[in-house]
C-alpha cells in the first residue's frame, strides 16, 4: 500500500484588479458668490446637516448660494450634466 499522495496548495488571496484612476477636479479657489450644491440620496440626517453646513457657510461666505440636490447613491450622466450648469461647486454627503 505505498500509494503516493499529492495536493495542491492553491493561493487563497486571489489578484484585485484596480479600477482606472483620474486626477480629481479642481477646486474652487474661493466660495464668495459661487453656487454650491449640496447633494444628498436621502438617508436620515442629511437635511439637518445641509441646514448646519449652509448657516456656517454664509456666516464666512454671504454672497454664497446653496441649492439642494437629491437623487440616488450613484449621480447619473444626466443628472450631472443639468447640475454642471447651475453649480460652481458640489458637496455629497451620505446621512445616518
Amino acid at each position: 500500500m505505498d500509494k503516493r499522495v499529492e495536493i495542491e496548495v492553491l493561493n487563497p488571496r486571489g489578484v484585485i484588479e484596480s479600477a482606472p484612476t483620474f486626477a480629481p477636479a479642481p477646486r474652487v479657489d474661493d466660495l464668495a458668490g459661487k453656487t454650491v450644491g449640496l447633494y444628498s440620496n436621502g438617508k436620515d440626517g442629511m437635511d439637518r446637516f445641509y441646514e448646519v453646513f449652509t448657516e456656517l457657510l454664509k456666516e464666512r461666505y454671504p454672497t454664497a448660494k446653496t441649492i439642494y440636490l437629491s437623487g440616488d447613491y450613484l449621480i447619473n450622466d444626466k443628472n450631472a450634466n443639468e447640475w454642471d450648469s447651475r453649480i460652481d461647486t458640489f458637496v455629497y454627503g451620505v446621512g445616518d
